[in-house]
Parts: structure tokens; C-alpha cells; sequence
């Protein structure tokens, strides 16, 4: 078989992603899951969201930026090979091997040997032992390639090659006739050896070369690569083309089609989670996935790829699309002669009936086929200007659905009535209907874009006393335990009967407000709209609860559309379809199906990954740290190397013993933390994809802060004591004095019980301040929230949690030092004072974050401008700044009902979203006490569904 682009979804990565530079030399993968790829402008480690770079401008052990070779060793160390010289990176550190004797030319390739030497390729072959570089003498002349087998080691050289194994060395050399090779690449599969060369591919076993043809390329051909997979599987490279040898033959690999031919491929990797990674000299790089689902579309001879409506018929599947009826016959498609008669070739809906009849409704009207020969009968011109959205069989009546009305065919006797809308109600005559659904119970279910209607033995009824009253009906469904699901377009949908539903939407944990079909499959409810389709616990649903829902296809992504099977499409019958073992869906590109034995399936779980602890400049990384007394103020880096949709990766941290709950992250790849008392922590990350409900294991990184010693229990005990002993002296003076001047005592006593109360009285408020900045800290806020709260309760308003984080401060740090980031740190402390009210309460929230916390105030967005601009406008220039220094905001306003610590969860995120559209501004959510629990603000700010003030938004609401 030819593997072919369809079979394969894709995305590419180039240098506006982050990527150093287009031409992608080397691909290896850590055991953490990180992709560490070796260009022409310096390495990249890749998580899948950033490229980190490392270069010769920020890491000094580079001794060039063109990256020519990368190989993890047994130790996980990383060899690093580039255009002149040799580099180890190890423990995160990197230093050159090669600084004695530098390498002349580019290292070509490692092989690591049982003895842990290293073999080096570059102009000559080197070994690497006991912390020194030495030639192979045996080997002359350059190497092109390292290839290895256990301990065995293929050397690519000058028109021939090498063997090494243990310690004898053997060389090949080509045949005289052959042209001067340079044998650049090297593969074993079986007992035969592949040779890339610069002429063409080869093949050699036990002596006898022979060059090999690649179908639709000349035999001298240049091999940019040979690459062999975990299973053993050889794919071949040349400029333009990849093949894969399969029994033998080598087969042309449609892998290498985008929007533009991506080629000139000369690195490959299949990941740990089976992804196939291909890097280009001249497009970046590229992943390729097997998808769950299967897509039949214009490559397999469909009409045109908008399809609209799937109906099995025998052990194939009709589909109709924007260009009439076809038939999916064992993966391709044959167009139907009906489409000749039928009164528009937009088919959007289908229905076979028991009289042997197929009925097809498209947007001039109706048709009716003979369902066994699928030739046309006859057209209904009554309705030639309607579109025919749902068709449904009740007794000897056709009910037929469309967009100006609903209307029926009686099938009594041998004859047929014309349409007809006898007998129904004066809503339905010109309704905009877009589903029918005869039930069990002999009731008649009608959805329209303006509500449902339900016809039981009293007549018609519009259901007005339930959630989706008056919303556009999409799909109505009955089940085997009688309940009926009822789908709307955007409002979600109810289960249940009527006068006892149950609502779901995203609210609840759904993905999407839309259904376009529904159905269940053993113990899973399937539903698909426009973002894609999903499964979810159906005994869970009947419950009231969402459980275990996972999206089969996810469509929400800007990458879908290389990197997923599109989907949904339509609203009305024929929507969806079980058939022959599997799950069929029309689609904006073709049919989608998906397997019923892969309904279990689950992507892996991204694993998460602590990078590092960043303190007082100090870097800290491993799974157990040590830090200083002092070192109170601590930053998480964290992260979860994923490369399918990995935009949608959540992520959730905890630092235990310091935090009971989890803290909900979204996308973000950070933790702060300020001012924490001595103890021992656990920092914990979960990651999972957003379409999935299963969490990743923790990964931990164990901290130790120890205390100062005036905090130790020796220190506590020995004041103690030395408490004990001044007062018991005292005691001892005072009724000595006692006997002489009681009065004089007296006084004594009290002007030392004073002066003991201010003291305490000073310690009190020294603990709730900052020592820099002399703001209150965070002890100050769990002081006095309660107070705060039972004030604003009192007054009615509404109380704000104001975030402010100075916006690019960490490169003021870096470029002025710390000292001169505190000088600002304190003056923005000091503007932000001026600027606020007496009743206003400021918190130094940690580093450049501040907490502005508002009572009773009027005009909260007013009080925001004053500060952003206060702020803006200082004269700046004479701390050594160059230009402005600027905040972003992130603020709630709510009412003192609304857990307190939640809201600035949601303040915190409107920072966020300030920092990611341009900084400088402010961010207001109004009435945060109304937002919805587990909703990210993205969804909320898009739906309209929150009430904001910014001055990053065209308009406030």
C-alpha cells in the first residue's frame, strides 16, 4: 500500500512559532518527554507550547550555532555536535569536550559503546574516554555517519565503510565501477545493510553491493536520510520524496504535503507517543499522528466535501453533500444517476421508509427513490422553494420538516397523498423546523428554531415550562429507557420527560452549547456539533452529573485544521449514523467515522513537569531543594511536554503545606509565591488536555525552608526561659521594693506593663508590613479580610481586588540589578499611595505584584486610570530608566457574599489576560460574584457572558 498524506494528521512549526531557525538538523527526545532539536541557528528544547533557545549569544560552551548532531546517552546526558566542536549537557549545565584539541569540521554522529566511551564522527573518527578526546587510529579519513547496533558500529566513510565490533575494525570498501560514494547515511534491517550516499542508496550483504531504484527518482539520487523506527520500520529521504521499505520494497510516503510540499527532509523521530517528527532544511518542522477517526472525502471520490446528511443503506453509507447523492462502497464513493432528477443537487436529508421507498429532501424541495435500486421516482413540487430539513416515518404518514413549514404525506392504501398540512396547529404552517421524532409512547416531538412542540393525544402543545422554551431545537432523540434528549444549537440540552428534565451545558462541564446528533453506544452518550464530538456517561447524565467526558475529535483549536479530522455539520436528521461497527458523521471535508471498539480510546496523559524554583536570583531544580532562611520569596516554573493541540493543555498546581486546594492554572506555566514561613512543602502539577477529564500524576518537587535562628525551638525555648528567669527576678525586686515604696512600685510596674504593650503593639504591625516598601503584606489581609467583608456587607457595595504587576520588570532587574529594581519597586509603592484614597488598603503582594483593595468606591475604573497613569508619568528618567515604566491591572468588583478568595482567582486571571493583550491597562470584571465556577476568562469574554470594563476592549459592559 501507498501511505498517503490523509492517512496522517499534521502540524508544522517554523520561526514565527519560536523555532531559532527554518533548517531543523536533529531531533532526540529527553525522557521527561521534551524535544531537543539542533538547527542552523542554535538548539531548541520544545515542550510542545515554547521554544527554549540556547545559542552562542547565552550559552558560552557553544562553540558555533549550526547544530550538526544530538544523541542522548545511557546517562541521559545530552552529546551535542555543531559545525566545530563537541559539547556535553549535563544536570542543565553545558561544557565543551573539545577546548584542548578543537575539532576541525562538523561532527557527524555518536555511537556509545558497552564500555561507555563515546565514538565522535567529524574529519576523522575520535573516541571519548576517561574526560579525554582521542583519534581511532584504525579509522582514516573523514566520517560521514555513525550507525550502531548494540555494540556494534557502522562507520560511513569515503567510498566505503567500516565495521567495528569489540575491538576489531574491518573495512568495506565500494567496488572500483561505482562512482566515488560518500556514505552519509546507514541502516541494518535483517541481515542486510542500507547505504545512503550522495549517489543514490545502496544495499550490501555479505559483500555484494547493490544500488537500489526509488520509484519516480533518478538512481543517483542524493540520500539526505535513512531513518529506522522503534518498530523497526526504514524510511528514506530524498530532496523531494520519503519512502518506507515494506517487505523488501520500498514505497513511495505521501508524508511530506502541506499548504506548501515540505521537503528536503533530513531528520526524523517517532516520539514516546508514537508521533512521527520530520525536520527540513527549508521548512521548519513538522509532526505527523494516526488519528482514531477516518475521513472519506474528494481524495475517495466524492462529489464535493460539504456533506450534510449520512443514511446507511445495506452495508454501505449514502451521504449527501452540496453536489447530490453518493455511495461509500469499501472506501470510495459512487455518484448516484438520481442526482439527474433530483430538484436541487443540495441534498440535506434522507429517510427510507417501509414501503421500500428513500426519501431525500434538498433545498428546492422533495424526491423519492426506490430504496432498493436508489433510482428516481418522482419529485414533490409544492415545496420546490423550501429547504427539507428532517423527514420521519409515523405509521402511514411521512412527516417532513422545513424551513417554512411543516408538512405530511398519508401513505393509506395503494396510493399516496400530495403534501398536505391538514390538521395542524397555525405555528406549525410556517415554522422553521429542523427535526422530527415520532416516540414509543405514540407522542410526536417537532423542533424549531424558535422552540419545541410535542403533539400527544390532547394535540399540539408548545413546551414552554422548560429549560430550552423558545431555542433553536436541533435534535430530539429517544432512548431505550424512554428518557428523551433534546438538543438545541446553543443553549445545551435536557434529558429527562417532560416536567422532569435535566439541563446540561457548558456551565456543567460541557464543551460546547451546540448538539447536532446524539445517540448512545452501551454506556456512552455520543454527541457531536460544530467543535467536534464527544463521548460522556450516559448513567451519569440520567444522574445529573457529567462524568468521564472525553472529545473524540476536537475542533476548537486554530491547528484543527491540519491536525484534526473537521467536524460537525448540519442541524436536523441524518446528522449522524451507527453503522457497520462504526460512528458516521457528516462534515465540512468528507465523512467522518470512527471505529465503536475505539470509543475507549484515550490519548496519553500529558505528564507535567517541574522545571525549576527561581528565588532571590537563585536558580533551583530535582525533586528535593534545599533553600536558604532567607529565601522566602519563591518562583515555579513549570510545564507539560504535549504536541497534539497542546494550546489546550490545562494545568492546576498546589503547594502543600501551604495550600489545601488546587489551584487552577489554565495554560499558564507559572507559580508565585511571597513571604512564606519556615517548613516543608510540596509543589504539585497536574496536567490534562482540556477535551479530557483524566489528570496527569503529580509531578513534585519537595522543598525545605529552614527557619532563622532566632525561629528554631531552641531559640523559642531559651527566650522563654530567659522569660521565665527576668520575671521571676522581677518578682523577687518587687516585693523587696514592695516593703520600702509601693507606690514607687506601682508606677514601676505600670510603665513597664506600657511600654511591654507597645512593644507588642509595634511587633503586631511589623508583621504585616513589607520590609522594602512599607506596605502591608499578605499577614495583613488574613488580619483583616473578615472585617473588610462584614464592612461592605454592611454598606450594600461592593468591595475590589485590584492585581497590579509592573510590566516587563524582570529585564529592569536584569539590566540595572536588583538594587536599583528595589529603589523602583519602593517609588512605585509610594505613587500607588499617593494616588489611592485614605480608606484603600496596599498590599505588596510579592515582587512586582501589588494588591489594591477598595472600599466603597464609587468608580473603581476611574481609581484604576489614576493609579495607571500616576504610574506612566512619573519621571522615571532619573532612576535610570530609558522610557516609561507600565502596569497591568487585573481587577474584580463583587459583594461581600462572594468567597473572597475565589474572586481574586478570577483578578489574578484578568491580569493575565491584560499581560497577554499588550500589558498597560486594566482589566475590570463587574458583579464577579456571578461568574461561573470552572470556566476560563477567554470563554466568558468571548460568549459575553461576563461584565467587564477595560481599556483594552472596543466597548465596556
Amino acid at each position: 500500500m501507498v501511505l498517503s498524506q490523509p492517512d496522517y494528521l499534521y502540524r508544522i512549526w517554523s520561526v514565527e512559532a519560536g523555532l531559532p531557525q527554518i533548517s531543523v538538523t536533529a531531533i532526540v527526545q529527553d525522557q521527561q518527554g521534551f524535544l531537543w532539536l539542533g538547527t542552523q541557528n542554535g538548539l531548541a528544547r520544545f515542550d510542545g507550547v515554547q521554544f527554549t533557545v540556547f545559542n552562542t549569544a547565552n550559552t558560552a560552551a557553544l562553540s558555533s550555532n549550526l547544530i550538526s548532531a544530538l544523541h542522548f546517552d545511557a546517562q541521559q546526558r545530552l552529546w551535542i555536535g555543531t559545525a566545530n566542536g563537541l559539547i556535553l549537557h549535563d544536570d542543565g549545565q553545558f561544557n565543551r569536550l573539545d577546548l584542548a584539541s578543537p575539532l576541525q569540521g562538523a561532527v557527524s554522529g555518536f555511537a556509545e559503546r558497552a564500555d561507555g566511551s563515546m565514538l565522535v564522527g567529524a574529519d576523522r573518527l575520535y573516541q571519548w574516554q576517561q574526560q579525554q578526546l582521542q583519534p581511532v587510529a584504525e579509522h582514516k579519513g573523514p566520517v560521514f555517519q555513525l550507525y550502531q547496533q548494540q555494540d556494534q558500529v557502522w562507520i560511513g566513510g569515503q567510498h566505503g565503510f567500516a565495521v567495528l565490533s569489540g575491538e576489531s575494525y574491518q573495512w568495506m570498501a565500494a567496488p572500483k565501477e561505482l562512482p566515488t560514494l560518500q556514505m552519509t547515511e546507514i541502516a541494518r534491517v535483517g541481515s542486510t545493510l542500507y547505504l545512503g550516499t550522495n549517489q543514490g542508496l545502496y544495499s550490501w550483504k555479505n559483500g555484494v553491493w547493490q544500488v537500489l531504484s526509488l520509484p519516480g527518482q533518478p538512481a543517483d539520487s542524493r540520500i539526505e536520510l535513512l531513518y529506522q523506527d522503534p518498530q523497526q520500520q526504514l524510511w528514506v529521504a530524498t530532496y523531494g520524496k520519503v519512502y518506507r521499505l515494506e517487505h523488501g520494497q520500498l514505497l513511495e510516503a505521501d508524508v511530506i504535503q502541506a499548504a506548501d510540499d515540505f521537503v528536503w527532509i533530513e531528520s526524523m523521530l517517532q516520539d514516546q507517543h508514537q508521533n512521527l517528527w520530520l525536520g527540513s532544511r527549508t521548512h521548519g518542522l513538522k509532526r505527523l499522528r494516526k488519528a482514531v477517526t477516518q475521513r472519506f472525502s474528494t481524495e475517495a471520490g466524492l462529489p464535493d466535501p460539504y456533506t450534510w446528511a449520512v443514511q446507511p443503506w445495506r452495508q454501505h453509507m449514502l451521504v449527501g453533500t452540496s453536489k447530490g447523492l453518493a455511495l461509500l462502497q469499501h472506501g470510495q464513493y459512487q455518484v448516484l444517476q438520481a442526482n439527474q432528477q433530483l430538484p436541487d443537487l443540495f441534498v440535506y436529508s434522507m429517510l427510507p421508509d417501509s414501503r421500500q421507498h428513500l426519501w431525500v429532501g434538498t433545498r428546492a424541495g422533495l424526491s423519492r427513490l426506490d430504496a432498493d435500486s436508489l433510482a428516481w421516482q418522482r419529485n414533490y413540487d409544492s415545496i420546490s422553494s423550501l429547504l427539507v430539513t428532517t423527514l420521519a416515518e409515523e405509521g402511514e404518514r411521512i412527516w417532513v420538516g422545513t424551513n417554512g413549514g411543516l408538512y405530511y404525506i398519508q401513505q393509506d392504501g395503494p396510493q399516496q397523498s400530495e403534501l398536505q398540512q391538514q390538521g395542524l396547529p397555525q405555528a406549525l404552517l410556517q415554522a422553521r423546523v429542523r427535526i422530527v421524532l415520532p416516540d414509543s409512547a405514540g407522542r410526536l416531538w417537532v423542533g424549531t428554531e424558535n422552540g419545541l412542540y410535542l403533539r400527544t393525544e390532547h394535540g399540539f402543545n408548545r413546551l414552554d415550562n422548560m429549560p430550552l422554551s423558545g431555542s433553536f431545537i436541533s435534535a430530539v432523540t429517544e432512548f431505550a429507557d424512554g428518557n428523551i434528549l433534546v438538543g438545541s444549537f446553543d443553549q445545551g440540552f435536557v434529558l429527562g420527560q417532560p416536567g422532569n428534565w435535566r439541563w446540561f451545558s457548558q456551565k456543567n462541564g460541557l464543551p460546547g452549547n451546540g448538539v447536532m446528533h446524539a445517540v448512545k453506544v452501551e454506556q456512552h452518550l455520543l454527541i457531536s456539533n460544530f467543535q467536534g464530538f464527544y463521548r460522556v456517561d450516559y448513567a451519569a447524565l440520567a444522574r445529573g452529573k457529567v462524568d468521564k467526558l472525553y472529545m473524540l475529535v476536537d475542533d476548537r483549536r486554530p491547528e484543527a485544521a491540519s491536525d484534526s479530522h473537521r467536524c460537525c455539520n448540519g442541524a436536523g436528521s441524518n446528522k449522524g449514523a451507527v453503522h457497520q461497527g462504526r460512528i458516521w458523521y457528516p462534515t465540512l471535508d468528507g465523512v467522518v467515522s470512527l471505529p465503536l471498539q475505539q470509543l475507549l480510546h484515550h490519548a496519553p496523559v500529558p505528564a507535567a513537569v517541574v522545571k525549576n524554583l527561581t528565588t532571590q536570583q537563585q536558580q533551583y531544580s530535582g525533586s528535593d531543594v534545599v533553600v536558604a532562611a532567607a529565601q522566602r520569596d519563591w518562583h515555579f516554573r513549570f510545564t507539560a511536554p504535549y504536541y497534539v493541540q497542546s494550546s489546550s493543555l490545562q494545568l492546576r498546581y498546589q503547594l502543600q503545606g501551604y495550600e489545601s486546594d488546587w489551584v487552577e492554572g489554565g495554560n499558564r506555566r507559572e507559580a508565585f509565591y511571597t513571604n512564606l514561613p519556615p517548613g516543608k512543602y510540596q509543589f504539585r502539577v497536574q496536567a490534562r488536555q482540556s477535551a479530557d477529564y483524566r489528570w496527569s500524576e503529580a509531578a513534585v518537587m519537595s522543598v525545605r525552608l529552614p527557619p532563622h535562628w532566632y525561629e528554631t525551638w531552641l531559640a523559642k525555648t531559651l527566650l522563654a526561659v530567659l522569660i521565665l528567669l527576668s520575671l521571676r527576678a522581677l518578682y523577687r525586686w518587687r516585693l523587696s521594693a514592695l516593703a520600702h515604696a509601693g507606690h514607687e512600685l506601682e508606677l514601676q510596674v505600670a510603665q513597664r506593663t506600657a511600654e511591654l504593650h507597645l512593644a507588642n503593639e509595634k511587633l503586631q504591625q511589623m508583621s504585616m508590613q513589607d520590609a522594602l516598601t512599607g506596605l502591608y503584606n499578605r499577614h495583613y489581609l488574613d488580619s483583616n479580610i473578615e472585617q473588610i467583608l462584614s464592612r461592605t456587607a454592611r454598606s450594600g457595595g461592593l468591595l475590589t481586588l485590584a492585581l497590579l504587576d509592573l510590566d516587563h520588570f524582570k529585564s529592569i532587574n536584569d539590566k540595572l540589578g536588583h538594587q536599583a529594581g528595589d529603589v523602583i519597586l519602593k517609588q512605585v509603592a509610594e505613587i500607588v499611595r499617593q494616588s489611592s484614597r485614605s480608606a484603600d488598603h496596599l498590599i505588596r503582594w510579592g515582587g512586582e505584584e501589588f494588591l489594591l483593595i477598595l472600599e466603597h468606591s464609587d468608580d473603581v475604573p476611574r481609581a484604576l486610570q489614576r493609579v495607571l497613569q500616576a504610574i506612566k508619568q512619573y519621571d522615571w528618567q532619573q532612576l535610570q530608566l530609558t522610557q516609561s515604566l507600565t502596569c497591568s491591572v487585573g481587577a474584580v468588583s463583587f459583594s461581600a457574599t462572594a468567597n473572597w478568595q475565589q474572586q481574586l482567582q478570577w483578578a489574578d486571571q484578568a491580569l493575565y489576560w491584560v499581560k497577554q493583550h499588550g500589558r498597560d491597562g486594566y482589566l475590570l470584571l463587574l458583579q464577579g460574584q456571578t461568574l461561573p465556577d470552572n470556566t476560563g476568562l477567554a470563554a466568558l469574554l468571548s460568549d459575553g457572558s461576563a461584565q467587564v470594563h477595560s481599556d483594552k476592549l472596543p466597548v465596556a459592559g
